[in-house]
């Protein structure tokens, strides 16, 4: 078994350890598909800028430079999540090392360091981030990376930590506006602390945050040039799908964490947090860790109470939530009860079973299954297109930007699509793309999924060209026969332009 003292105390396993999942990481991406997700911030990368309406543009850097070397491929796109991955299991390494040097000295630091890194790939938002490139996968690097710099700084008493410690926050800011929440747990973590308080009477934490958004300043650029879109986006129009207090919130949250933490880390995750308030001053070596945890875990679960909050959300407090855990519970670990047992069990076959469910064709899984079918479909769409003109005379078009963004990854030349912002809607980053003068007189192929809430959109459709008639519909099934996936195109004649 793996949870072995002698096996978790060298340093070479735990670099073999990693450098294999590594490796099998890479050749599982030659065997999965994009993402929409993927798809949209690969359709960023084709595009570069400061920053994006969505988000900031890490992902769409990072996604620029795994294509840069293996092209504008599967492999090219993801290659990037898979080295962010591994920086993010170096780093908890690393972190957990100097804490274990520093202040549990009579531990076995490697021990102790190797074992946070199992608890992490014990989850399944490890294995799903590193296989998949979105702004929530180098941000977690970048706030574990925050978190490590202040840490040094306390323990080598060097002020030029908070270099480091700025440019973690300048680029997790880059990668996803949520990174702004670790300024509030550095605050709080000083504040609250007797022994360290009088830092925040130096001018460090401030010019470490100057620095910070110095880093961020391309993407303020952006946004000023734009009316502060993102900025609005991100925040006043989120804070407009608040509603009154729904129990179903939270419970959709508790669950999406259950699934992404399993089960055995979100009973910990409990256990941990409580275990730190009833002995406070006991532990207070770990407040860094508890605040930088809690405040964006707690922070969301509260916005859960009268708001949908998306599962991700809350991921970057999960990595110095594992090395609370690994801190406090590494002997109930080590000695594996029978619960334990069963718990780290759980959770190799629900890690196993998510890596299966990629791999499997046409998986019926409702909403959840969102990538099956359109590699298939936009190679049926493109012989349309070629039978008609090609490109020069039919464009295509899609009712959201993923769809959009699938067909052009997928199509064989990568031709540019477009989203509904073609029939007056509002398409996110497609509105800053723009829809070129030289569409208006084209056909277009119009393609949607079988989603009810788009049979509306035929009606608006409609009124921008002379003429819209189904022409064929792709069906996607299990092997079971169940259709998973319904792809319909339509033919629209002489495009009028947008009004």
């Amino acid at each position: 078994m793996i949870f072995n003292k002698t096996f978790l105390s060298s340093k070479n396993n735990f670099y073999k350890f990693v450098g294999i999942l590594f490796i099998v990481k890479l050749v599982y991406l030659f065997f999965i598909p994009i993402t929409p997700q993927e798809a949209y911030y690969w359709f960023y990368s084709q595009n570069l800028d400061w920053s994006y309406f969505d988000h900031p543009p890490m992902a769409a850097y990072s996604i620029w430079l795994g294509t840069n070397i293996f092209g504008d491929n599967i492999f090219g796109v993801k290659f990037m999540a898979v080295v962010w991955y591994l920086l993010t299991s170096l780093l908890l390494y690393k972190t957990v090392s100097r804490f274990t040097e520093s202040y549990m000295p009579n531990k076995n630091k490697n021990m102790l360091a190797f074992l946070s890194v199992l608890l992490y790939n014990l989850t399944l938002f490890a294995h799903i981030y590193a296989i998949t490139i979105v702004p929530d996968t180098p941000l977690i690097f970048f706030w574990l990376l925050t978190i490590y710099a202040i840490q040094e700084r306390i323990i080598t008493e060097n002020k030029n930590w908070w270099l480091l410690a700025a440019v973690g926050l300048g680029l997790g800011l880059v990668s996803k506006y949520t990174a702004v929440v670790i300024i509030g747990a550095i605050f709080f973590f000083f504040l609250f602390s007797k022994k360290y308080r009088k830092e925040l009477l130096s001018p460090y934490p401030y010019l470490a945050i100057i620095i910070g958004f110095i880093i961020f300043a391309p993407v303020i650029y952006w946004n000023y040039e734009r009316g502060w879109a993102s900025f609005l986006f991100q925040s006043a129009e989120r804070a407009d799908t608040v509603r009154q207090l729904r129990i179903t919130y939270i419970l959709q949250l508790l669950g999406s964490q259950l699934f992404m933490l399993t089960p055995l880390l979100f009973i910990y995750l409990f256990k941990s947090f409580s275990s730190i308030i009833k002995r406070w001053k006991e532990n207070e070596n770990m407040h860094l860790y508890f605040w930088s945890a809690i405040i964006i875990i707690g922070g969301f679960t509260l916005v859960s109470l009268t708001s949908l909050v998306k599962m991700n959300w809350l991921l970057p407090g999960f990595l110095p939530l594992i090395a609370i855990v690994t801190i406090l519970f590494s002997e109930s670990f080590l000695n594996r009860s029978k619960l334990i047992k069963i718990g780290i069990w759980t959770s190799i076959v629900l890690v196993f079973a998510g890596h299966i469910v990629m791999v499997v064709p046409n998986i019926p899984l409702g909403n959840g299954n969102t990538w099956s079918g359109w590699e298939d479909a936009a190679e049926k769409i493109y012989e349309i297109q070629q039978e008609r003109g090609g490109n020069e005379n039919v464009f295509i078009f899609s009712n959201g930007y993923k769809a959009a963004s699938l067909m052009k990854f997928y199509l064989p030349d990568q031709q540019n699509t477009y989203a509904e912002n073609i029939y007056g809607k509002r398409a996110l980053q497609f509105d800053y793309w723009g829809i070129p003068n030289r569409l208006k007189g084209k056909d277009a192929i119009y393609v949607r999924s079988n989603r009810t809430e788009y049979d509306a959109d035929l009606n608006e459709i409609k009124k921008y060209f002379d003429e819209v008639v189904e022409l064929e519909t792709f069906d996607y099934k299990f092997v079971n026969g169940k259709s998973v996936r319904k792809i319909i195109c339509y033919y629209a004649k002489n495009y009028k332009g947008p009004n």
